[in-house]
């Protein structure tokens, strides 16, 4: 794979850009300090059809979400230097509904618990062996994300008299009137 992966981003001048879109549609930001993991990650996405960037630090990270076009974004919990958690709050502080798996080596409790504190999506251990899974986790993510921004659409398409209430009327009651 190894092989493969240096041809392809090779003929790509060597760096990481929009990929074209998958099924599901989306931008996938992949962060990750070890290069090796990152771009593995992000060559499995891209033969997915997703559209992908790939960064080695957070400033990169940060970078990128913040300029828009994010969907989801995909972060290695524990770096050398990158608090990826520290970087999930901030991501979601600028964008709540960007979409955010979380990927360790060393799964424990306590990361769990925090990943899940700051609204991560979910959360996959290490080796990343299977890209099928991976796919369909990712694919999982971006239809979360469209519903949220169909929602969000849907609250500012209407106007607060035109909600209709989301309870449902007995057919034998009848209405109250005033």
């Amino acid at each position: 794979m190894t092989d493969h992966f240096e041809r392809d981003l090779e003929a790509r001048g060597g760096s990481w850009g929009m990929m074209s879109l998958g099924e599901d549609g989306g931008r996938i930001l992949v962060i990750d300090e070890e290069r090796a993991t990152g771009d593995s990650l992000g060559l499995i996405l891209q033969n997915g059809g997703y559209s992908v960037s790939v960064v080695y630090n957070a400033d990169e990270a940060l970078t990128e979400t913040q300029t828009g076009g994010v969907d989801l974004v995909i972060a290695d919990i524990r770096g050398p230097t990158v608090d990826s958690l520290e970087i999930l709050r901030q991501i979601k502080q600028h964008d709540a509904d960007i979409v955010v798996i979380m990927t360790t080596d060393y799964p424990t409790l306590e990361t769990v618990i925090k990943a899940i504190r700051y609204d991560a999506y979910d959360y996959l251990i290490k080796p990343l062996e299977k890209a099928d899974e991976v796919l369909a986790i990712v694919g999982e993510g971006l239809r979360k994300r469209q519903s949220l921004l169909a929602s969000h659409r849907g609250d500012r398409e209407s106007s607060p008299g035109d909600k209709v209430p989301s309870a449902q009327v007995h057919p034998t009651l009848k209405p109250i009137s005033t």
